[in-house]
């Protein structure tokens, strides 16, 4: 990673719940109308995970032609969002909610579309109300495979109670969002 990015010396490290899906096992969408992850978001990127062991998520997303930047190429944007809903996940196993404070994205090189790429994501740390991850992508299928990262990403996300979202439920098709926390029988 070629970013500036000092972790606080003081960070404790979560340990994983017995309610957080077992190793292989996905993850529910937090929302079923996330761009990222949401079965009902037409145009979204349908994004999955799965837990890994330890206090890992992993993702999968393929670089279709509607997410080309430059020629050939996945658009830097749809690797954002993908780091951004991957390190979102990895938050999960916290049991509360987080919105994403800081995103610090490093590109290696050009993905071409048609791959698959893997994204492996992690808590590093927290702090209070702050949760440190990282993150980085591989392509997995493709002409271009390898076992290289290709790009890396270190995030700060802030614990929120669900309440956050209840002054923009109304723009959301006029219905709640109805947002679970995880371990929330409404997932």
């Amino acid at each position: 990673m070629s970013g500036t990015w000092t972790l606080p010396e003081d960070l404790e490290i979560p340990t994983r719940p017995d309610s957080f899906p077992a190793p292989g096992a996905a993850l529910p969408q937090h929302w079923a109308k996330c761009f990222g992850c949401g079965d009902d978001q037409p145009t979204g990127v349908s994004m999955h995970f799965t837990a890994t062991e330890g206090i890992e998520v992993v993702g999968r997303l393929t670089a279709e032609s509607r997410y080309q930047g430059g020629p050939g190429v996945i658009h830097g944007g749809i690797l954002t969002t993908a780091f951004d809903e991957t390190q979102g996940m990895a938050c999960m196993l916290l049991g509360t909610a987080v919105v994403t404070g800081h995103l610090q994205i490093d590109f290696a090189r050009p993905i071409p579309l048609g791959s698959v790429l893997e994204f492996r994501a992690r808590i590093d740390g927290m702090i209070r109300r702050k949760v440190y991850t990282s993150s980085e992508v591989r392509i997995v299928e493709g002409a271009a495979a390898s076992d290289e990262i290709v790009a890396t990403s270190r995030g700060l996300f802030l614990k929120i109670k669900p309440e956050h979202f209840t002054p923009m439920q109304e723009f959301v098709d006029g219905q709640p969002t109805g947002l679970p926390t995880f371990g929330d029988s409404t997932l």
